[in-house]
């Protein structure tokens, strides 16, 4: 079983794995539904690894396992909180940042912020598998050619992004597919690049809770929200269990003395 000083690196590993599937689906979704799923992440090569998110207004939790660890994140946006509880040991560290005012959609309602880019704009309109999206030009730093963005702003997704040199990402409706129980988008993803072989993936949505349950990602790598059970989430979901003590992560990251090979 892992030392205390081992338990930072354990979130750290466990959970840029579980977030890649479960948090990039599940903050995208509509803060009105509530729901929980297994959030599964694979990538060519390496074993497929899983987790449990639940997802109630913004207020989001992530149960996942490395190492034969428990580890729980619990992330408060509107409070700009996010707590990492150690099961095994009953504490949780404490981490603040910038608060998120409450929105009524999900995920961006552009594809760039202003604040962060030389240019941030919608310039128009277009059309894409029928659906009417914003035409959008993104420029990073001054004096640099711009990508453009066809951006949707019912799914909050880029369905087309051109970039300078030529390249391509384009996102084409197929049809109405039932997954796991569930009637979703199924997309088609094509990557083209001047002098390449293009590539291809699957996006499905489901527009009931308007999130991504699945994606096939060019070059094996797959992200799937699977069980999902939707319902009201009980409360306690997003606290700290009564009686947990609370640890500093300086203190648990700490360098300590190499354990015996005896031991």
């Amino acid at each position: 079983m892992p030392r205390p000083n081992t338990f930072i690196a354990t979130v750290a590993a466990a959970s840029v794995a579980v977030l890649s599937a479960g948090a990039l689906f599940a903050q995208q979704s509509s803060p009105h539904r509530a729901y929980s799923a297994t959030a599964v992440h694979g990538i060519a090569g390496q074993p497929t690894t899983s987790g449990t998110v639940t997802k109630s207004g913004q207020n989001m939790r992530l149960e996942f396992e490395q190492n034969g660890r428990k580890v729980v994140q619990i992330l408060l946006p509107e409070q700009g909180v996010m707590y990492v509880l150690d099961p095994h040991t009953k504490t949780y560290m404490e981490m603040r940042g910038q608060a998120v005012p409450p929105t009524t959609g999900r995920g961006p309602a552009a594809p760039c912020d202003p604040a962060q880019m030389a240019q941030c704009e919608k310039v128009g309109s277009d059309v894409v598998s029928g659906i009417n999206v914003e035409r959008w030009l993104l420029v990073a730093q001054p004096q640099t050619p711009p990508v453009t963005i066809l951006w949707d702003p019912t799914r909050r997704h880029a369905l087309r992004q051109e970039y300078p040199d030529g390249s391509v990402t384009a996102m084409r409706f197929v049809e109405m597919e039932t997954l796991n129980g569930r009637a979703t988008e199924h997309w088609n993803l094509e990557i083209q690049a001047p002098g390449r072989d293009t590539l291809t993936g699957g996006w499905w949505y489901d527009p009931d809770l308007r999130v991504v349950v699945r994606e096939d990602l060019p070059g094996g790598e797959i992200r799937r929200l699977e069980n999902i059970s939707v319902g009201a989430i009980d409360p306690s979901a997003f606290q700290v269990p009564e009686g947990w003590q609370r640890r500093d992560p300086t203190a648990l990251s700490a360098p300590q003395p190499p354990k015996p090979a005896s031991d």
